[in-house]
């Protein structure tokens, strides 16, 4: 009797939360979260780690959205990610912070600029490849707070450059100019960065630099570059994947098919796997305009490569026959699922991880080792432009395709 008088007791409690002085509230609850719930309700359906979601409480459900998001996410999810919409948006920089390193200003931080995109906020302003900013606004840059680069409204960056000092005989660092930096903007990255072809000695070696696999033109890009590969008959390609994220599968093993052999056309580019480790999708290798399955193919690496870039690296390693494929730079990411990007009715996007990535069967996508490390940021001195034949890896490359080793 007891038990059953406290059950009536809670229910009454419930009940009295939304009709407090007999006014019915669950409408006005449902009106304040239902962005949280309809959020709740698509990670219960699509989640990867769907069975980890716990129960949130009432009051987390007045959360925001992007709060409320992350709350539900397992511990080890480093792939999904919350998009508003209505955001401030990019200003097109990627970038590094370090200390700095010269040595002069032990504590003082620095970002150094290895990435702008076209037409970004950053490229207006004047930012290079190379340049070194100190603060942003006003506020200085710490090896944890470094957020106001990346997006805001219209500010101002100090930058300074390293220059050698003939009487001291050391570097030293030297004021530049204060740029103005417009507001953040919804940047839309080029996929295909950079596609060019170089003579070194006698060789022809073609050149891709693909900040990410996604676009609807991706496909079409992509073979008009190889196309000139083949016109020129290049003897070697680089494929230059330091910045790339990801993007599309379908995407990545249609330029993954112009580099692997014709009879593997309908063999096993990838597989998806649900929760439970068995294959829901699977992607092959699929005729192309190209082939260039005859000519050996360097890959660049670095911490930033991940997802489908892994995949696509991982995937004609293993597909092509041994040293065919060397890689170079730094170790990935290692991100081994599919994020799918979900549109809300609330002008926000959710893009929560829904598979496991596997190479053929359930072997499932590690992280990339290169065959040989090359670090873009033992010159920081001096950082050429991408493109650029002294780049440090670019230039490393072609040395490697000359003499067969890395210069010493």
């Amino acid at each position: 009797m007891k038990k059953a008088t406290y059950l009536s007791l809670l229910l009454a409690i419930a009940v009295s939360m939304f009709t407090g002085c007999g006014e019915d509230r669950r409408l006005e609850y449902y009106e304040k979260t239902e962005e949280n719930q309809w959020i709740f309700s698509k990670m219960q359906e699509v989640y990867l780690w769907r069975e980890n979601i716990k129960e949130p409480s009432r009051s987390a459900f007045f959360s925001k959205p992007s709060k409320f998001f992350s709350t539900l996410l397992y511990s080890g999810d480093k792939a999904s990610f919350f998009t508003d919409t209505v955001s401030a948006g990019s200003y097109g920089i990627t970038f590094t912070v370090m200390r700095d390193p010269i040595g002069k200003q032990a504590n003082k931080v620095y970002a150094l600029v290895l990435m702008v995109e076209p037409g970004s906020p950053a490229d207006v302003a004047g930012i290079e490849r190379g340049t070194w900013i100190s603060s942003v606004g006003g506020t200085a840059l710490t090896m944890t707070k470094y957020s106001m680069l990346q997006s805001g409204e219209s500010t101002n960056v100090v930058t300074e450059y390293i220059d050698y000092d003939d009487e001291t005989q050391g570097y030293l660092w030297i004021p530049g100019d204060t740029l103005q930096l417009p507001a953040a903007t919804d940047c839309i990255a080029r996929s295909l960065y950079i596609d060019s072809v170089y003579t070194v000695r006698d060789k022809n070696i073609g050149y891709l630099v693909l900040n990410s696999f996604n676009g609807d033109n991706f496909i079409n890009e992509t073979q008009e570059a190889l196309l000139d590969f083949v016109a020129s008959n290049v003897s070697n390609v680089i494929i230059d994947l330091r910045y790339c994220s990801g993007g599309s599968i379908a995407n990545a093993a249609s330029l993954a098919s112009s580099f692997v052999e014709p009879g593997l056309f309908g063999a096993t580019f990838c597989n998806l796997l649900d929760a439970a480790g068995e294959v829901d999708t699977t992607y092959c290798y699929t005729p192309q305009q190209t082939t260039l399955c005859d000519k050996t193919v360097y890959i660049v690496t670095g911490a930033q490569t991940a997802g489908v870039a892994e995949l696509f690296v991982a995937a004609i390693n293993k597909a092509r026959p041994m040293y065919d494929v060397i890689t170079f730079g730094a170790k990935t990411k290692g991100v081994n699922v599919v994020t799918d990007n979900i549109q809300s009715p609330y002008g926000f996007v959710i893009n929560p991880a829904t598979g496991y990535i596997a190479l053929d069967g359930d072997e499932l996508l590690s992280a990339v080792t290169p065959d040989l490390e090359l670090d873009e940021l033992q010159q920081t001195i001096s950082v050429k432009p991408l493109g650029n034949e002294q780049e440090y890896i670019l230039f490393n490359l072609f040395y490697y395709s000359i003499n067969g080793v890395l210069p010493e």
